[in-house]
């Protein structure tokens, strides 16, 4: 396995073309084509990206920021810190009150974007792996119905399975645009699938976030 996981590393085009431009991960293509497909990072200002190690994402963010925008990321994980003084970083559970009353200082008028490319910790067990990820998912969505301004965009990673059609209904109660596409950049084995949504409704289903304790 480890040879067949060096090899394909060899022949990623994504992994070469993030070393090229500087990218801190492959993901930053994600979020680039997913950005070139619905344009919700054209006009942001306001945008928080949850799961935000090693800041590949970010720094996609930071090139479509206005100088008058903020940008903030949060992960369990130290990110470190990027060049644009627009592009912030907090340390902590995502999913905790406690980070959500942090956002809600730095964004108190709401966000336009919440971005998640949150995953768990892979225990190797599938349907183990697939739940714990739509936690994170769903987390998100609550963090997002708590955060975003009127029209404002989710974009989070779910992964395929069992539990995947029940969380995308939940999306489609709480929002009145939603779409879920898979990037070019995911890879072909990937059970990832990203759902884009925007304008939250009103009276959607919102609860306080619960705490998230990642395994292991």
């Amino acid at each position: 396995m480890s040879g067949r996981w060096k090899a394909e590393r060899r022949r990623d085009p994504y992994i070469w073309m993030a070393r090229k431009r500087g990218y801190r991960s492959r993901a930053a293509f994600k979020l680039i084509q997913l950005n070139e497909r619905f344009h919700f990072l054209d006009e942001a200002r306001y945008i928080v990206d949850l799961g935000a190690a090693p800041g590949g994402w970010l720094q996609v963010v930071a090139e479509h920021l206005p100088r008058d925008g903020l940008a903030v990321g949060v992960d369990l994980k130290p990110v470190k810190p990027l060049e644009a003084e627009n592009v912030i970083t907090l340390e902590g559970d995502a999913l905790e009150a406690e980070t959500l009353k942090r956002l809600r200082r730095l964004f108190p008028r709401g966000v336009d974007v919440v971005l998640s490319d949150m995953s768990p910790s892979i225990s190797g067990v599938w349907e183990i792996d697939h739940r714990r990820q739509l936690d994170l998912a769903r987390g998100a969505l609550r963090i997002a119905l708590e955060l975003l301004r009127p029209d404002g965009w989710l974009v989070v990673k779910a992964f395929q399975g069992s539990e995947y059609e029940a969380f995308l209904r939940e999306v489609k109660a709480s929002f009145s645009y939603v779409k879920a596409h898979k990037p070019m950049a995911s890879r072909k084995g990937s059970a990832e699938i990203y759902v884009v949504a925007r304008g939250p409704k009103r009276g959607a289903p919102s609860r306080p976030s619960q705490p998230w304790n990642s395994p292991g």
